[in-house]
Protein backbone atom coordinates (compact mmCIF):
# COMPACT_ATOMS: atom_id res chain seq x y z
CA UNK A 1 0.00 0.00 0.00
CA UNK A 2 2.78 2.46 0.89
CA UNK A 3 4.53 1.74 -2.40
CA UNK A 4 1.30 2.36 -4.28
CA UNK A 5 0.74 5.73 -2.65
CA UNK A 6 4.33 6.74 -3.35
CA UNK A 7 3.76 5.77 -6.98
CA UNK A 8 0.56 7.80 -7.03
CA UNK A 9 2.16 10.90 -5.55
CA UNK A 10 4.96 10.73 -8.11
CA UNK A 11 2.93 10.08 -11.27
CA UNK A 12 -0.64 11.21 -10.67
CA UNK A 13 -0.01 14.51 -12.46
CA UNK A 14 0.30 12.50 -15.68
CA UNK A 15 -3.13 10.88 -15.30
CA UNK A 16 -5.66 11.77 -17.99
CA UNK A 17 -8.67 13.55 -16.51
CA UNK A 18 -12.11 12.43 -17.71
CA UNK A 19 -10.55 9.41 -19.41
CA UNK A 20 -13.89 7.59 -19.56
CA UNK A 21 -15.49 10.47 -21.47
CA UNK A 22 -12.58 10.80 -23.90
CA UNK A 23 -12.51 7.06 -24.59
CA UNK A 24 -16.25 7.07 -25.24
CA UNK A 25 -15.84 9.86 -27.80
CA UNK A 26 -12.90 8.03 -29.41
CA UNK A 27 -14.91 4.81 -29.62
CA UNK A 28 -17.81 6.62 -31.26
CA UNK A 29 -15.57 8.34 -33.83
CA UNK A 30 -13.69 5.11 -34.59
CA UNK A 31 -16.93 3.21 -35.09
CA UNK A 32 -18.29 5.85 -37.47
CA UNK A 33 -15.14 5.57 -39.57
CA UNK A 34 -15.34 1.78 -39.50
CA UNK A 35 -18.88 1.86 -40.85
CA UNK A 36 -17.55 3.49 -44.02
CA UNK A 37 -14.98 0.72 -44.44
CA UNK A 38 -12.06 3.14 -44.45
CA UNK A 39 -11.68 2.98 -40.67
CA UNK A 40 -11.71 -0.81 -40.72
CA UNK A 41 -8.84 -0.85 -43.20
CA UNK A 42 -6.86 1.78 -41.29
CA UNK A 43 -7.29 0.06 -37.95
CA UNK A 44 -6.29 -3.45 -38.97
CA UNK A 45 -3.44 -2.38 -41.25
CA UNK A 46 -1.92 0.46 -39.22
CA UNK A 47 -3.38 0.74 -35.69
CA UNK A 48 -4.16 -2.73 -34.28
CA UNK A 49 -1.68 -4.28 -31.85
CA UNK A 50 0.28 -6.98 -33.65
CA UNK A 51 3.36 -8.44 -31.91
CA UNK A 52 5.27 -9.00 -35.15
CA UNK A 53 4.77 -5.43 -36.37
CA UNK A 54 5.56 -3.96 -32.94
CA UNK A 55 8.76 -6.01 -32.69
CA UNK A 56 9.72 -4.66 -36.12
CA UNK A 57 9.46 -1.03 -35.06
CA UNK A 58 5.76 -0.10 -35.33
CA UNK A 59 5.62 0.76 -31.64
CA UNK A 60 2.74 3.23 -32.06
CA UNK A 61 0.42 0.21 -32.23
CA UNK A 62 0.90 -0.23 -28.48
CA UNK A 63 -1.18 2.92 -28.00
CA UNK A 64 -3.37 3.09 -31.12
CA UNK A 65 -4.85 -0.38 -30.55
CA UNK A 66 -6.87 1.10 -27.71
CA UNK A 67 -9.26 2.94 -30.06
CA UNK A 68 -11.11 -0.24 -31.09
CA UNK A 69 -14.76 0.23 -30.01
CA UNK A 70 -16.81 -2.41 -28.16
CA UNK A 71 -19.07 -4.65 -30.28
CA UNK A 72 -17.61 -3.07 -33.44
CA UNK A 73 -18.44 -6.10 -35.58
CA UNK A 74 -21.92 -6.80 -34.19
CA UNK A 75 -23.96 -4.15 -35.98
CA UNK A 76 -24.75 -0.53 -35.24
CA UNK A 77 -27.29 -1.24 -32.48
CA UNK A 78 -24.90 -3.44 -30.49
CA UNK A 79 -21.99 -1.05 -31.08
CA UNK A 80 -23.93 1.96 -29.82
CA UNK A 81 -25.23 -0.09 -26.90
CA UNK A 82 -21.70 -1.25 -26.06
CA UNK A 83 -20.36 2.31 -26.12
CA UNK A 84 -23.24 3.49 -23.93
CA UNK A 85 -22.72 0.68 -21.40
CA UNK A 86 -19.00 1.38 -21.29
CA UNK A 87 -19.57 5.06 -20.55
CA UNK A 88 -22.32 4.40 -17.98
CA UNK A 89 -20.09 2.23 -15.80
CA UNK A 90 -16.63 3.64 -16.53
CA UNK A 91 -17.54 7.27 -15.82
CA UNK A 92 -18.90 6.36 -12.40
CA UNK A 93 -15.97 4.06 -11.66
CA UNK A 94 -13.52 6.83 -12.60
CA UNK A 95 -15.32 9.32 -10.38
CA UNK A 96 -15.23 7.04 -7.34
CA UNK A 97 -11.91 5.31 -7.99
CA UNK A 98 -9.97 8.46 -8.77
CA UNK A 99 -8.22 9.64 -11.94
CA UNK A 100 -4.84 8.04 -11.28
CA UNK A 101 -6.31 4.71 -10.16
CA UNK A 102 -8.65 4.57 -13.15
CA UNK A 103 -5.84 5.36 -15.61
CA UNK A 104 -3.73 2.64 -14.04
CA UNK A 105 -6.64 0.20 -14.07
CA UNK A 106 -7.70 0.89 -17.65
CA UNK A 107 -4.31 1.13 -19.36
CA UNK A 108 -2.85 -1.60 -17.18
CA UNK A 109 -5.21 -4.15 -18.67
CA UNK A 110 -4.12 -3.22 -22.20
CA UNK A 111 -0.44 -3.42 -21.33
CA UNK A 112 -0.84 -6.82 -19.66
CA UNK A 113 -2.69 -8.14 -22.70
CA UNK A 114 -0.12 -6.77 -25.11
CA UNK A 115 2.76 -8.22 -23.08
CA UNK A 116 0.97 -11.57 -23.11
CA UNK A 117 0.63 -11.42 -26.90
CA UNK A 118 4.34 -10.56 -27.28
CA UNK A 119 5.43 -13.40 -24.97
CA UNK A 120 3.23 -15.82 -26.92
CA UNK A 121 4.78 -14.57 -30.17
CA UNK A 122 8.33 -14.99 -28.88
CA UNK A 123 7.65 -18.48 -27.57
CA UNK A 124 5.54 -19.88 -30.40
CA UNK A 125 5.86 -17.55 -33.36
CA UNK A 126 2.08 -16.99 -33.36
CA UNK A 127 1.37 -13.39 -34.36
CA UNK A 128 -1.85 -12.92 -32.41
CA UNK A 129 -3.32 -9.38 -32.38
CA UNK A 130 -4.51 -8.26 -28.97
CA UNK A 131 -8.03 -6.84 -28.99
CA UNK A 132 -9.39 -4.89 -25.99
CA UNK A 133 -12.81 -6.56 -26.03
CA UNK A 134 -12.71 -8.00 -22.51
CA UNK A 135 -10.76 -5.05 -21.14
CA UNK A 136 -13.49 -2.57 -22.04
CA UNK A 137 -16.06 -4.35 -19.94
CA UNK A 138 -13.75 -5.15 -17.04
CA UNK A 139 -14.84 -1.72 -15.77
CA UNK A 140 -18.10 -3.40 -14.79
CA UNK A 141 -16.12 -5.68 -12.48
CA UNK A 142 -14.65 -2.60 -10.82
CA UNK A 143 -18.17 -1.20 -10.52
CA UNK A 144 -19.27 -4.43 -8.81
CA UNK A 145 -16.38 -4.14 -6.33
CA UNK A 146 -17.30 -0.52 -5.55
CA UNK A 147 -21.08 -1.02 -5.50
CA UNK A 148 -21.78 -4.74 -4.90
CA UNK A 149 -25.39 -4.15 -3.84
CA UNK A 150 -26.28 -1.75 -6.65
CA UNK A 151 -29.07 -2.96 -8.92
CA UNK A 152 -28.44 -3.32 -12.64
CA UNK A 153 -30.88 -4.45 -15.30
CA UNK A 154 -29.97 -7.72 -16.97
CA UNK A 155 -31.03 -7.45 -20.64
CA UNK A 156 -32.59 -4.09 -19.63
CA UNK A 157 -35.43 -5.93 -17.92
CA UNK A 158 -34.39 -8.20 -15.04
CA UNK A 159 -33.09 -6.37 -11.92
CA UNK A 160 -30.08 -8.06 -10.35
CA UNK A 161 -27.46 -6.95 -7.85
CA UNK A 162 -24.10 -6.03 -9.36
CA UNK A 163 -22.19 -8.60 -7.30
CA UNK A 164 -24.33 -11.46 -8.65
CA UNK A 165 -24.11 -10.13 -12.19
CA UNK A 166 -20.32 -9.97 -11.85
CA UNK A 167 -20.27 -13.53 -10.49
CA UNK A 168 -22.18 -14.76 -13.54
CA UNK A 169 -19.78 -12.88 -15.80
CA UNK A 170 -16.80 -14.46 -14.01
CA UNK A 171 -18.29 -17.92 -14.52
CA UNK A 172 -18.71 -17.18 -18.23
CA UNK A 173 -15.10 -15.96 -18.38
CA UNK A 174 -13.93 -19.11 -16.58
CA UNK A 175 -15.73 -21.29 -19.14
CA UNK A 176 -14.27 -19.29 -22.03
CA UNK A 177 -10.83 -19.42 -20.41
CA UNK A 178 -10.99 -23.22 -20.42
CA UNK A 179 -12.61 -23.74 -23.80
CA UNK A 180 -11.53 -20.63 -25.71
CA UNK A 181 -8.68 -19.98 -28.09
CA UNK A 182 -5.27 -18.63 -27.08
CA UNK A 183 -6.49 -15.17 -28.06
CA UNK A 184 -9.46 -15.51 -25.72
CA UNK A 185 -7.30 -16.80 -22.86
CA UNK A 186 -4.81 -13.91 -23.10
CA UNK A 187 -7.63 -11.34 -23.38
CA UNK A 188 -9.49 -12.66 -20.35
CA UNK A 189 -6.38 -12.91 -18.17
CA UNK A 190 -5.40 -9.35 -19.14
CA UNK A 191 -8.86 -8.11 -18.16
CA UNK A 192 -9.06 -10.03 -14.87
CA UNK A 193 -5.63 -9.21 -13.38
CA UNK A 194 -6.43 -5.48 -12.83
CA UNK A 195 -9.80 -6.48 -11.31
CA UNK A 196 -8.06 -8.74 -8.78
CA UNK A 197 -5.44 -6.11 -7.95
CA UNK A 198 -8.14 -3.46 -7.55
CA UNK A 199 -10.19 -5.73 -5.28
CA UNK A 200 -7.13 -6.32 -3.08
CA UNK A 201 -6.44 -2.59 -2.97
CA UNK A 202 -10.03 -1.73 -2.01
CA UNK A 203 -10.13 -4.50 0.57
CA UNK A 204 -6.93 -3.26 2.20
CA UNK A 205 -8.30 0.30 2.22
CA UNK A 206 -11.22 -0.97 4.29
CA UNK A 207 -8.79 -2.38 6.84
CA UNK A 208 -9.02 -6.01 5.81
CA UNK A 209 -6.38 -8.60 5.11
CA UNK A 210 -7.51 -11.10 2.51
CA UNK A 211 -5.06 -13.88 3.38
CA UNK A 212 -5.77 -13.69 7.13
CA UNK A 213 -9.52 -13.52 6.51
CA UNK A 214 -9.41 -16.58 4.24
CA UNK A 215 -7.43 -18.51 6.86
CA UNK A 216 -9.87 -17.42 9.55
CA UNK A 217 -12.81 -18.52 7.42
CA UNK A 218 -11.20 -21.93 6.81
CA UNK A 219 -10.60 -22.39 10.56
CA UNK A 220 -14.20 -21.35 11.25
CA UNK A 221 -15.52 -23.93 8.77
CA UNK A 222 -13.30 -26.62 10.31
CA UNK A 223 -14.57 -25.84 13.81
CA UNK A 224 -18.16 -25.95 12.55
CA UNK A 225 -17.53 -29.35 10.96
CA UNK A 226 -15.84 -30.70 14.10
CA UNK A 227 -18.74 -29.47 16.24
CA UNK A 228 -21.30 -31.13 13.94
CA UNK A 229 -19.28 -34.36 13.76
CA UNK A 230 -19.23 -34.78 17.52
CA UNK A 231 -23.03 -34.92 17.58
CA UNK A 232 -23.38 -37.60 14.93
Amino acid sequence: MKNFYRLKMKYQRYAIRNLAKYMTIIYAITYLTMVTGIGNFLYWDFLAFSPAEVMHGQIWRIITAIVYPPFANDGIVMALLGIYIFYSFSSLVEEVMGEFEYNLYFFGSFIIGELGAIILYLLTGINMPFMPIYTQFSVFMAFAVLFPDATVLLMFALPIKAKYFALVELLVYAFQLIRGSLYTKVSIIAAIIPVVLFFVLMYNRRGGNIINDIKAEIRHKQRQKEWKDQWK
